[in-house]
């Protein structure tokens, strides 16, 4: 009597799964025939060799594996996926990176938020919402640890904050006097009141929406910042294509506006001076940056219309005019990023321009922008009071302008008065200068990222390193995998975690 044939073992090689995030896990996948196979989870990395897993195919029913699904039951199990797993799952192989490419899987996790113009949008607004986050850890100094303890200091934890399930991806977070500002990709500016002491507290409010950039006091101080200037595309196409609105961040409530031409089409602004002598810095769609001088003071008491005078600001180099596309300002001085990654400086204050240059300027306001010269394209920026710090598109960071407390990273307190590359052995995702300190976000091959820091330690600029230093060093600060962003003030370290596809593709054209 013939006997029923044993289950033949075969051995099938999964595809490599090269550039997914690391994970342990492993996950339970149903088969056809209701068997569960353990199989590896598409975020365990292998970028060096081939998973392998062994399964029973029976002589009947041969070939029983996930394969075999149809793309519909296929669309209805990623529905019920986070927008992680479901991108893991698409970097398996092309089969699988098409199918997770449709629309009703990633509007499945956006189903109560609008739709976007686009239905190739979703899978976008489903990413960001999913990465979107803001943690928040206490400045201060160093507090004693618990006896028994190996380390005698310690920080307080790094927060997080209030969510906002209404918000598309955070773009831009703005410390300000008693409140957070919050700026999403839908173009939606929040106002996130918080308690000194114990964090955000209260619900959030809309300032405004439509928003295309706004700007506060550039000084470092938040008790300088109890207004801001929006941009913002107004509801009546007849009153122009750009409008800026001055808010008090008291009340929410607006103050006064100011409508231009409609031929003049800004997509940012930025503050440099003080309340008195404020000067508005306005970039077109085009590249070319206006100058617009203001006394807030003076405006407050005002309560009828009036007209201002603007001008355009020349930016040009040896090889011909240049086309901004970035500007950043500090309370002395503006720096202009081109679109092919030419930087240009300039000075208001005589003090500042002898500390960046070395040379004395009775009145540097009046000379043009100072052209920095870098071989390579520059990509990031960054402007403090008194130094700078700019990222190429090799990863390289340089420094310049004031070193008294060691931050510019060069590892003395000399001062320099040109670009001066600082040694990393990460890649540099943001950058940031305080008034006297320098943070970097780094990153690493396997994606986790680091926060590093140099200059004035004290009153825990730099968390573990209240001593300072002279070189970047690591600080003492959980930072989240998906963060892009860094900002502080005088007690409070931010920390913006958003992730956008469209960006990360732009950025590794880049690196």
């Amino acid at each position: 009597m013939l006997g029923t044939a044993p289950p033949v073992k075969k051995r099938v090689c999964l595809p490599s799964l090269e550039g997914a995030p690391p994970s342990s896990r492993l996950r339970r996948v149903e088969g056809r025939r209701g068997r569960r196979t353990r199989c590896p989870s598409p975020e365990t990395p292998s970028s060096s060799f081939q998973h392998e897993r062994t399964e029973d195919v029976t002589a009947e029913r041969p070939g029983a594996c996930i394969q075999d699904l149809p793309p519909e039951i296929m669309e209805v199990i990623l529905g019920h996926l986070s927008p992680c797993d479901v991108m893991s799952f698409g970097a398996t192989c092309a089969r699988y990176h098409q199918q997770n490419s449709v629309p009703w899987v990633w509007k499945s996790f956006c189903s109560r938020m609008p739709g976007p113009s686009e239905p190739s949008d979703w899978q976008r607004l489903a990413i960001l919402k999913h990465t979107q986050a803001l943690h928040t850890q206490r400045l201060g100094p160093a507090q004693r640890g618990s006896p028994g303890t190996r380390s005698r200091r310690s920080q307080p934890p790094t927060s997080r904050a209030m969510e906002l399930p209404e918000a598309h991806g955070y773009r831009r977070v703005v410390p300000a006097w008693g409140s957070v500002l919050l700026w999403d990709y839908q173009g939606t500016l929040h106002l996130l009141r918080h308690d000194g002491a114990e964090g955000l507290l209260s619900q959030p409010n809309v300032l405004c929406h439509n928003v295309k950039d706004f700007a506060v006091d550039p000084r470092n101080d938040a008790r300088h910042r109890d207004h801001v200037y929006v941009l913002a595309n107004p509801q009546d196409v007849s009153q122009g294509t750009s409008r800026v609105t001055f808010y008090g961040l008291g009340t929410g409530a607006p103050v006064f506006r100011m409508t231009f031409h409609p031929s003049l089409a800004f997509a940012q602004i930025c503050l440099t001076g003080t309340k008195i002598h404020r000067q508005l810095l306005l970039l077109s769609g085009t590249g070319a940056v206006y100058g617009l001088s203001l006394n807030e003071a003076n405006m407050l008491l005002r309560w009828h219309n009036f007209s201002v005078h603007m001008t355009r600001k020349i930016m040009s180099v040896p090889q011909g005019p240049l086309s901004i596309r970035q500007v950043q300002s500090s309370q002395n001085s503006a720096l202009y990023l081109s679109g092919d990654g030419t930087v240009c400086l300039e000075v208001y204050s005589p003090a500042l321009y002898k500390k960046m240059f070395g040379d004395q300027q009775v009145c540097p306001a009046l000379q043009p922008p100072v052209h920095l010269p870098l071989p390579t394209k520059v990509v990031k920026c960054s402007l403090g009071p008194s130094h700078i710090c700019l990222v190429d598109e090799r990863g390289g960071i340089f420094t310049q302008g004031d070193n008294s407390f060691g931050q510019l990273g060069t590892g003395d307190r000399v001062d320099r008065r040109q670009l001066t590359q600082v040694s990393v052995s990460m890649r540099p995702v943001d950058v940031w200068c305080g008034p006297n300190h320098t943070l970097v976000l780094l990153q690493d091959e396997s994606g986790a990222k680091e926060l590093h820091g140099c200059g004035f330690g004290a009153a825990g600029r730099l968390p573990g390193h209240p001593k300072g230093s002279d070189v970047l060093v690591k600080l003492n600060v959980l930072v989240p995998r998906a963060s892009r962003s860094i900002c502080a003030v005088k007690n409070c370290l931010y920390i913006m975690s958003s992730h956008d596809i469209d960006e990360a593709l732009f950025d590794n054209g880049h690196n």
